[in-house]
């Protein structure tokens, strides 16, 4: 009871802690007493019972061997060192013989206790293990028996438009459609919970990888709604009372599976006279609550410690004590507890109770998650990437950094990142267009290019938001914040993408499958069947092959655009196949070599790191788990033939512009914005302390004093284009740095001096070095100060 109290931090130290205090409370002790005693027959005889004690707590042989050698030991230079001497003044030689026998017979006897307990754990592990793993066959035959209907069907319309002409009516096959994707929706489900299971009964600890906000009430709704009852009528037996309605961190499947096992245990007397069963939510100060209860006959208080026990029943037909302790370990993993009253005969009360999302448990759960996020940060200007990599840091987010969108395509394709924040106006190469070269996946690995294609981009820019949001809509970019970016922006930007129940940018690439020949080889010939079906109603032209053997003859005589290939096939497997086209040894027809670096994909349904690590080392690009979902697999398709074709569509977007604004009324608006902003200010400090504040401002200052005089030799010379890009310099740096002023007058210049206005930015020079000259005075004087 204590162990599921002490904090998270400090659970690691306590096995050292109990061996310690163990070895000091019983070999020790009992030893030093017995020896300082002169080996008397009280002393004897208690360190006797301390070592069966030792026997039934420990078991393990050399454990406590080496307790009982070293506690004899220890007690015996303490009595000499504190006696001079130790006297065995009392002691028996027959005592050695029972010494050995009682030691020696109870580990022996202990270690054949433990072993049969061991075997009976490892059959039950292997049961659960087997049901589990067959309970994924019926689902991959039904996750196949619904994609080969969905892949028959036409594209799925928009609810409000009525006009086009189907086959069926309108509101039939949008029926279809979402009838078909919440199926798939609930195999994905039941997928990850037979993957938690399996974790589980392997003694590892719940995945809090998919851990969300999620709304109690909603999903307390949705899970009554889309339980499979028996009889229709069961579901009148429950009333929900979601008024008080609350917010939890925690995974909505693994919580449905909570949900489900209490519903299923209870339905189970719903022949009870009077049965019926009540969900509400409860929130409070101690922490907000579902309190789940039944009319049932109650729960004996003899069992009522021992439900929460992996493979404890009550009897029940079907039971195999899996339940309950499971559950127990999902709400453990949320940071909550589960706990259970009952009246015998009357009711039975399970109160789950969840930590407030905003408390510090809740925030410290999110921390220990964000560690295992890696996140890019790219800009040209360093008190940018600084300014965001303090924010981040505080947030437990691990992150790297790039200068230019050149360095952050090298980064991105050696490294996966689940998140990136991308400037826009950068040199060598912008934010718009390495997002764009991104999300075509030019020049990265497929394996990342799948994931790319889905992970939010970012924009951090200082442009005109009109511009901003055109370039971003047009290059890839989920959204953009505006320079200068505050705190509160990126946590808010970190909850939205790592925390909420989103769903991924959707990529569409079907059009890249058309007409591509694609060589499957399966065994399998329902897999074979549905797969080639899926792609034929893409345009695809198929081959098959039924084994890795088979597979070769047909490659080596035809040409193909990819390959999909199962891996646990008879005659030669997927693995061998791949290895003998990588070294091209297979090949009979001449000229056939230029084919070892066709892509190749692997659907396979083993996805543990050994079987990725041999499907990444016999040359493979990609892997697909099985069952195979349409989605999944067009995008892998995809991302494999995108890789091969260069991207066409890198024009410079045209730039737009804000409404004019009257420069009179402008300029008396300037005049009351503060020289310098010192929460920027402040944030530096806090990074870098004041040496790096003042290095910053050295730099800005020694930078802006050259691009004001390169400025005054490009207006003169009319060149636009030039005075254009020194002025948004101008503006990125101010808006790092805390020059507020200067910022809020280069952003006005930035906007409404287009490279087609020649001369219109000269009007503006002399009152931008006047800001600049008072902006500069005072920034020196801080440098001045924290010398």
């Amino acid at each position: 009871m204590l162990y599921r109290k002490i904090p998270v931090r400090l659970k690691k130290y306590v096995p050292a802690y109990f061996y310690l205090t163990f070895f000091i409370d019983v070999p020790f002790f009992f030893n030093f007493m017995m020896l300082k005693n002169e080996c008397s027959i009280i002393w004897v005889t208690s360190l006797l019972t301390g070592i069966f004690m030792m026997v039934l707590i420990l078991s393990n042989w050399f454990v406590i061997s080496s307790m009982t050698i070293s506690g004899f030991i220890l007690a015996f230079l303490s009595v000499r060192f504190l006696d001079g001497e130790v006297s065995f003044a009392k002691f028996t030689p027959e005592w050695v013989p029972i010494f050995l026998f009682s030691i020696v017979g109870s580990i022996f006897a202990n270690h054949n206790r433990q072993l049969a307990h061991k075997t009976k754990i490892s059959l039950l592990r292997s049961l659960s293990g087997s049901i589990a793993h067959e309970m994924r066959n019926p689902l991959n035959a039904i996750t196949t028996a619904l994609a080969s209907v969905q892949s028959c069907l036409p594209v799925k319309p928009d609810k409000h438009i009525k006009t086009v002409s189907y086959d069926i009516s309108h509101s039939g096959l949008v029926n279809i459609h979402e009838v078909i994707e919440e199926s798939t929706s609930t195999l994905n489900k039941a997928n990850k919970i037979i993957d938690s299971i399996l974790t589980s009964m392997q003694g590892e600890n719940v995945s809090t990888r998919d851990f969300v906000r999620i709304d109690a009430g909603k999903a307390i709704e949705s899970a009554i709604n889309s339980f499979p009852y028996n009889d229709s009528q069961d579901r009148k037996l429950i009333t929900l009372d979601t008024s008080r309605d609350f917010d939890f961190f925690g995974d909505r499947d693994l919580f449905y599976y909570v949900l489900f096992n209490l519903m299923k245990n209870s339905l189970y007397y719903r022949d009870k006279q009077g049965f019926g069963i009540t969900v509400k939510t409860e929130p409070n100060e101690s922490g907000n609550k579902v309190i789940f209860r039944d009319t049932g006959p109650g729960i004996p208080a003899s069992n009522r410690a021992k439900i929460f026990e992996s493979f404890f029943t009550s009897k029940k037909t079907g039971g195999n004590g899996l339940g309950l302790s499971f559950c127990r370990r999902v709400i453990d993993s949320f940071g909550g507890t589960i706990t259970c009253n009952s009246k015998e005969g009357e009711w039975t009360e399970f109160i789950i109770t969840f930590e407030k999302y905003t408390s510090k448990k809740t925030v410290e759960l999110k921390k220990q998650i964000l560690t295992n996020k890696n996140i890019l940060i790219v800009d040209d200007l360093l008190s940018n990437r600084l300014i965001i990599a303090k924010y981040l840091s505080d947030l437990n987010v691990a992150f790297d950094m790039a200068e230019n969108g050149k360095h952050a395509l090298a980064m991105l394709s050696e490294n996966m990142y689940d998140l990136v924040f991308m400037d826009f106006e950068m040199p060598v190469m912008t934010g718009d267009k390495a997002v764009k070269s991104l999300r075509s996946s030019q020049g990265i690995s497929p394996d990342l290019a799948f994931r790319y294609l889905q992970t939010p981009v970012i924009g951090i820019t200082a442009l005109p938001k009109p511009e901003a949001l055109e370039r971003a809509e047009k290059s890839g970019f989920n959204e953009v914040l505006f320079k200068p970016v505050k705190k509160s922006q990126i946590n808010e930007i970190v909850e939205k993408y790592f925390f909420n129940e989103n769903k991924p940018v959707r990529n569409d690439n079907e059009g890249l499958l058309q007409g591509k020949n694609i060589l499957l080889v399966d065994d399998n010939a329902t897999s074979r069947k549905f797969v080639k079906l899926l792609l034929k109603n893409y345009g695809c032209q198929i081959e098959q092959a039924v084994n890795g053997k088979e597979a070769l003859e047909i490659f080596d005589k035809n040409a193909f655009d990819l390959v999909l290939m199962d891996i646990e096939m008879p005659v030669m497997n997927g693995i061998e196949a791949s290895r003998a086209i990588r070294s091209g040894q297979c090949f009979v027809k001449p000229g056939s070599e230029k084919k070892r670096s066709i892509p190749i994909i692997a659907l396979t349904g083993n996805t543990d790191e050994q079987s990725k690590e041999k499907i990444r080392s016999a040359g493979i690009d990609f892997h697909v788990s099985k069952p195979v979902f349409r989605d999944e697999l067009v995008s892998a398709i995809a991302v494999m033939l995108k890789n091969g074709i260069p991207d066409k569509q890198q024009e410079t977007p045209d730039r737009s512009r804000e409404e004019n604004m009257d420069s009179e009324t402008f300029f008396m608006t300037l005049e009351n914005e503060p020289l310098l902003d010192s929460s920027i200010i402040d944030n530096l400090e806090k990074i870098g302390g004041e040496e790096l504040l003042s290095n910053l401002f050295e730099t800005y200052i020694s930078d802006t004093d050259r691009l004001l005089s390169e400025l005054e030799e490009f207006v003169a010379a009319n060149d636009m284009k030039s005075v254009y890009r020194h002025i948004h310099t101008i503006k990125g740096s101010s808006a790092s740095i805390g020059a507020n002023k200067m910022f809020v007058l280069s952003r006005y210049i930035n906007e409404h001096c287009t490279e087609k206005e020649a001369g219109c930015c000269g009007e503006f020079l002399g009152r931008l070095k006047n800001v600049y000259a008072e902006t500069r005075q005072n920034l020196q004087n801080t440098i001045r100060q924290s010398v």
